[in-house]
């Protein structure tokens, strides 16, 4: 090339002085810095790649090489893409092994314009070369990093699964021992099993809640919900752990919340769970946990306190990072995933708050969850009559000053409420109810109380026996909060405490609604539920028993609304529902909404229903307030006049709790005593069938059957047998020859029949 010649001319110049020419390129002060900072020794570099590029140049020079094709550069570029070169970077180190050929020119007494135009073209023309290489190369590192990332993800989110699968069977069979074994020894190594099992599971859904955050999987689902119910009964769980360490748990849930909010209820309780579970793992024996709540200004506010070892300044942050926990003095700890706080942090923030820590090392530590929430007006909350007390004298009985932050708390309520209390010193003074510390207590003033049958509440920091055969003594324990702390006076002074929250303007009038509502569901139990529920509200409706009636009685008829079972025979939920969304589109007509019924809660069903076009999402088993939720967003409010009060009647059913599923279900006993009626006919089918399925070894039958059992089992709270069903429901699915079909109908049956004897 006749532009290089001058170069040619002069290579065996150049060529002697390579050693100098390359030294000048590694200790320019910049490249060397480069070279530093990716850990790359300037005698290394000269040897395994500048002595090459020079080589290479200068057969280019003399023709034996062609331009822009270095694999010397390749292999660099190759080695520094693992060391996170930065184009700039690479800019530099060209650019300056340009300049010392140019230096070397001038000292050597050959330059001139020539030279200098074929030095610059020739490092031009390779430049474009190496920088399209470069981009190739990075390019071909960001795709492998996203595949290795979504490989990790779907490893993840598979391998939780997986072990969920079998674990859930574990702790299933493991509760139903624990229920028939009445040897101690047994007992305790059962309960071992459990707590073990507890924990992995727990050890898993992080690992689950992390990936589907990461993978952006993750969706928020506000729904309608109680926030006082909701954090008592979280406390609750957590009272065991606590009495383990001897720490007294308190609270204040502000009785000025609203009592019906919209949020996702169920991730606000993982936190508020991680929090305690953290505060008692760091909290010292003998120590306390205060937990409050509070709403302003359209946001909720909960936050857990403890007395512990506190956190470092510089953990503060790190804390809420992916796999780290507190690494300071006492802090470190070597048990958990260390994703708890993250996925916490990452929860709030899809929630669209935050959390706020407040801690200092050797005091103690208070998380915050902060997150806006929209109320309901229209519910007004009576969480505690403190009508039914008016007239009545408190006496608190005077306790050690030590243990005061006890009763900081109950003293809040006490002063919401407006209760006559009064402090006293001596049993005799008088009273109408008697409060005591326990903890604080005298041997011979609490004989005095017993002997005297002075009308008393028992603050204890644990329960226990030790008052259950005195009828004038209610004990009292921690964490206490409006429903615990009213349900105890009741007690003691005999009064009726159910309490309901009322819409506000009386009660000679209920809510309803306008409007036709299509129901695809193949399980009769089911359908006369969600028939009694439709009725209850005004609701006119269509019955279908698979997905092929319900496309048809769509096609025919015009709906407001759609119940869509997820799993029926003939065609399922997802086509059916496929078909009305292609047939809307099709003929341009207004969406009608379909809302998923499943009893597939567990494995990201509600994600899935999403997808498949759903509008909104009901597992089983169906809970009244998520049910009216959906009515509420869907469709037109009407008042309805009052139903007539059913009388109770003797239950046909001497095994089964009706007060607890009047409450759940919020239907009257005589509609209860009937679906209990459609339930026992088709288990003592279902039951048939599964064993003949069993027996036949068809796994997508016993599947189909098993998971009928699971969604009806579960509507009427019977725990177990929806489990069970779900077991081998599971175990079916997975085609698992190993697993013991007949056994587990054994168990099953024996379950259902210990109901219904």
């Amino acid at each position: 090339m006749s532009i290089l010649k001058p170069l040619n001319n002069a290579k065996s110049t150049l060529l002697s002085a390579k050693q100098s020419i390359l030294q000048e390129w590694v200790n320019d002060e910049s490249c060397a810095e480069i070279l530093q900072r990716h850990e790359i020794e300037p005698e290394v570099f000269i040897s395994q790649y500048a002595d090459n590029v020079f080589d290479y140049f200068m057969g280019v020079v003399s023709g034996i090489t062609v331009l822009g094709e270095c694999p010397v550069i390749a292999e660099l570029i190759e080695y520094l893409k693992h060391k996170e070169l930065r184009a700039d970077e690479l800019f530099i180190l060209c650019t300056h092994f340009k300049h010392s050929m140019l230096n070397a020119t001038y000292r050597l007494g050959i330059n001139d314009q020539s030279i200098f135009v074929a030095v610059s073209y020739l490092f031009n023309q390779n430049f474009s070369s190496v920088l399209k290489l470069y981009t190739d190369t990075i390019y071909q590192k960001e795709q492998e990093a996203i595949n290795a990332s979504k490989a990790k993800e779907y490893f993840l989110s598979n391998m939780s699964h997986e072990i969920r699968t079998p674990l859930n069977a574990i702790l299933g069979f493991v509760s139903l021992l624990r229920d028939e074994t009445t040897n101690p020894r047994y007992q305790q190594y059962l309960d071992i099993i459990s707590n073990s099992g507890e924990n992995l599971l727990h050890i898993i859904n992080d690992i689950l809640d992390f990936s589907k955050l990461r993978s952006g999987e993750f969706t928020v689902d506000p729904q309608p919900f109680n926030i006082h119910d909701e954090i008592s009964h979280t406390m609750e769980l957590f009272v065991p752990g606590a009495n383990s360490k001897n720490i007294t748990l308190t609270s204040f849930i502000d009785p000025s919340i609203p009592y019906e909010i919209v949020a996702d209820a169920l991730r606000i309780k993982q936190i508020v769970g991680n929090f305690l579970s953290n505060a008692i793992k760091f909290s010292h024996h003998g120590g306390a946990i205060h937990v409050e709540a509070r709403f302003d200004n359209g946001f909720l506010f909960l936050s857990v306190r403890d007395e512990g070892v506190g956190i470092a300044q510089p953990d503060q942050e790190r804390i809420f990072d992916a796999f780290s926990q507190a690494q300071e003095g006492n802090l470190k700890i070597h048990e958990g995933t260390g994703l708890g706080l993250s996925i916490c942090k990452q929860l709030a923030v899809h929630m669209g708050g935050v959390i706020e820590l407040e801690s200092t090392l050797g005091e103690g530590s208070m998380f915050t969850l902060k997150i806006p929430v929209v109320v309901n007006d229209e519910c007004a909350s009576i969480k505690f009559d403190a009508t039914m007390f008016e007239g009545i004298r408190f006496g608190l009985l005077a306790y050690n000053p030590a243990e005061s932050y006890k009763l900081e708390s109950l003293r809040r309520y006490w002063e919401y409420f407006g209760l006559d209390i009064h402090t006293i010193h001596d049993v005799e003074e008088p009273c109408d109810l008697l409060i005591f510390l326990e903890s604080s207590m005298n041997e011979s003033v609490r004989k005095t109380i017993i002997e005297r049958q002075i009308p008393s509440i028992a603050i204890l920091d644990f329960l226990d026996e030790r008052y259950d055969a005195i009828c004038t003594i209610v004990p009292l324990t921690f964490p206490i909060y409006c429903t615990k702390l009213q349900s105890a006076l009741c007690d003691v002074l005999g009064a009726n405490a159910t309490q309901r929250a009322t819409p506000i303007g009386g009660n000679k009038s209920k809510g309803g609604f306008a409007g036709k509502v299509l129901v695809a569901e193949d399980n009769l139990a089911n359908q006369e539920l969600i028939k009694i529920i439709l009725e209850r509200y005004g609701l006119r409706y269509t019955i279908a028993s698979n997905g092929i009636e319900a496309v048809n009685a769509f096609l025919s008829d015009t709906f407001d609304m759609i119940f869509m079972d997820e799993q029926m025979p003939k065609m399922d939920g997802n086509e059916a529902t496929a078909s009305i969304l292609a047939y809307e589109k099709e003929r341009s007509r207004v969406h009608t909404p379909i809302i998923a019924l499943t009893a597939n809660v567990i494995k990201g069903a509600r994600e899935r229903a999403m997808q498949n076009g759903y509008d909104a999402f009901l597992g089983k088993p169906i809970m009244l307030k998520e049910i009216e939720s959906i009515f509420e967003r869907y469709l037109e409010p009407v008042v309805l006049s009052e139903m007539k009060i059913t009388q109770a009647i003797e239950s046909s059913w001497k095994n089964i709790d009706m007060s607890h599923l009047k409450s759940a279900l919020m239907l009257e006993e005589e509609q209860i005593e009937y679906l209990l009626g459609i339930y026992y006919q088709k288990m003592d089918h279902s039951l048939h069938d599964l064993l003949k399925a069993i027996h036949l070894q068809d796994f997508n039958a016993i599947r189909f059957i098993a998971h009928a059992i699971k969604g009806s089992s579960a509507n009427f709270r019977f725990d177990e047998l929806s489990r069970l069903a779900y077991v081998i429901e599971e175990s079916a699915a997975e085609e698992d020859c190993h697993f013991d079909f007949t056994e587990a109908y054994e168990v099953l049956a024996r379950e259902f029949r210990k109901r219904f004897e």
